[in-house]
């Protein structure tokens, strides 16, 4: 394939990443807001106070400010991206609280626990040492394996990994592979060569700046290993047979999983990554993966290491609804 074909995908311009800010009259310096970022794009200012990097890549998740005790981080930007092939739309999108619950007959109402178990949930990357029972892990699977699936096809099985040396071995493998096609995509020599890779899948998701620019970035410069050092892994493996295909399936379980974890006080991340495995053959011997199997994602589980959970504004996109007795669409403002 031409590089000018998927320049527009492998060289987006008008990227602009989040901005965030800490309020040097409350912060207390506690530094949980850089622990707390998945790509480290914070470091200590003047006064220890907090700011962001120079350079760095941050897709506006808002883990600085859950992990915060103090409220002292604000929203000063959404990452957006202006024009060309990843365009947000509209750029930036509004990010807004849930709107305040309402009963049937339309009276203020309070959240179910279900509710505030969605809402509050956030991905954990930060751990104890503690090792999770596998009592609980069997609690957290068995959720998993009651998800429903397209005709019953139930398209999943797990891998459980708490092997501290296993896991070792499965973030080095997957850290050559991503570190690799990091360091060719930041090279504009080396990129062209990527052109091919995205002919054989053409996946524009797996080029998002986000992904590539944030995700790879961390993980090439060591920021965390893969499997963020927790001491439980979670592989989901997936039948490529699935009605359907699997991926919808495999999201339905691992949403059920990871709402049973934080039921349980578990802390639950997913690590889309080791679908790296696919590219390195002795890892996947050493799993027992043979087709029609293949990682789908995973999960890493334990407990978390301070607070990471906390309703955060999430992007709106305005929802178009067609009412009964209406002559045609109606869209929220």
């Amino acid at each position: 394939m031409p590089w000018e074909d998927v320049k527009h995908i492998l060289r987006p311009e008008t990227v602009h990443m989040g901005v965030m800010k800490a309020d040097s009259e409350k912060c207390t310096n506690c530094m949980l807001c850089i622990d707390n970022c998945p790509f480290r794009a914070w470091e200590v200012g003047e006064n220890e106070v907090p700011r962001m990097k120079e350079e760095y890549a941050c897709f506006s998740c808002f883990n600085c400010m859950v992990a915060c005790p103090v409220d002292a981080i604000s929203i000063v930007d959404t990452y957006h991206v202006d024009k060309g092939f990843f365009a947000t739309d509209p750029h930036p999108l509004p990010v807004k609280m849930p709107y305040e619950p309402k009963d049937a007959e339309g009276n203020p109402d309070k959240w179910n626990e279900i509710e505030l178990a969605v809402y509050e949930r956030r991905s954990v990357r930060n751990f104890k040492d503690t090792p999770v029972p596998e009592t609980l892990i069997r609690r957290v699977l068995e959720a998993g394996r009651f998800a429903p699936s397209g005709g019953n096809c139930q398209p999943w099985k797990f891998i459980v990994v708490t092997n501290k040396p296993l896991i070792d071995e499965m973030n080095e493998g997957i850290y050559n592979v991503l570190n690799m096609l990091y360091q060719m995509y930041r090279n504009d020599e080396t990129v062209k060569n990527l052109a091919s890779m995205y002919e054989a899948d053409p996946n524009p998701g797996l080029w998002d700046p986000r992904i590539i620019l944030g995700g790879l970035g961390s993980i090439s410069e060591k920021a965390a290993p893969v499997f963020l050092n927790a001491p439980a892994v979670i592989l989901v493996a997936c039948d490529d047979r699935a009605i359907g295909g699997p991926q919808i399936a495999a999201g339905i379980c691992g949403q059920n999983m990871n709402l049973v974890a934080k039921s349980l006080g578990l802390g639950l991340c997913w690590v889309g990554f080791s679908q790296a495995i696919e590219m390195v053959p002795p890892l996947k011997e050493k799993l027992g993966l043979k087709s029609p199997w293949k990682i789908n994602t995973a999960m890493v589980l334990g407990y978390p290491r301070f607070k990471q959970e906390g309703i955060v504004p999430r992007e709106f996109r305005p929802v178009t609804w067609f009412r009964e007795g209406s002559e045609g669409p109606e869209i929220e403002e």
